[in-house]
């Protein structure tokens, strides 16, 4: 069975006037449903991930400022989000989202998120709407527990047009 990650936390608030598309968290599921391309079935709602999962990538350092809210306003301009703890959860759902459809994927051969790729995030900064980089942590973590050798990652970047 196709399995979706979703949350409501992906649809996080942001100023009024802000350039980037929240809503489209909330209108992919709603419209996958309405067409009767998925079932509620389908869907499922990720937990937080674990510290050490997010540390197989990402700089202790870097990830300590991130969840204390301790980045540096030039390091928040750069993500491009303003800085809270929902949105910092908001994050390690959508990692573990990630990660999750990555186990289901290879169980079922296929799964999606409907929050994921949030790849422009380095090890140490993060970047372009990302604070972590949820497909080279599930990359990390698929490697680290030997459930894959290598992976290949394609960036299409459909979300430009």
């Amino acid at each position: 069975m196709l399995k979706i990650a979703w949350s409501p936390l992906y649809a996080h608030p942001l100023p009024e006037g802000h350039r980037f598309p929240m809503e489209k968290y909330e209108l992919i599921p709603q419209q996958l449903l309405h067409e009767g391309t998925i079932t509620q079935a389908n869907l499922f709602q990720p937990s937080a991930m674990a510290e050490a999962d997010i540390l197989t990538t990402h700089k202790a350092a870097y990830w300590e400022a991130l969840k204390t809210l301790g980045l540096s306003p030039r390091q928040m301009r750069r993500i491009g989000f303003p800085p809270s703890e929902q949105l910092i959860l908001r994050e390690i759902v959508i990692a573990q989202g990630t990660l999750d459809c990555a186990h289901f994927a290879l169980k079922h051969g296929i799964s999606m998120n409907t929050s994921g790729g949030t790849h422009h995030a380095f090890s140490d900064l993060g970047e372009g709407f990302c604070l972590l980089n949820d497909i080279a942590i599930a990359a990390n973590v698929l490697i680290r527990d030997r459930l894959a050798k290598k992976i290949l990652i394609v960036d299409l970047d459909v979300h430009q047009g």
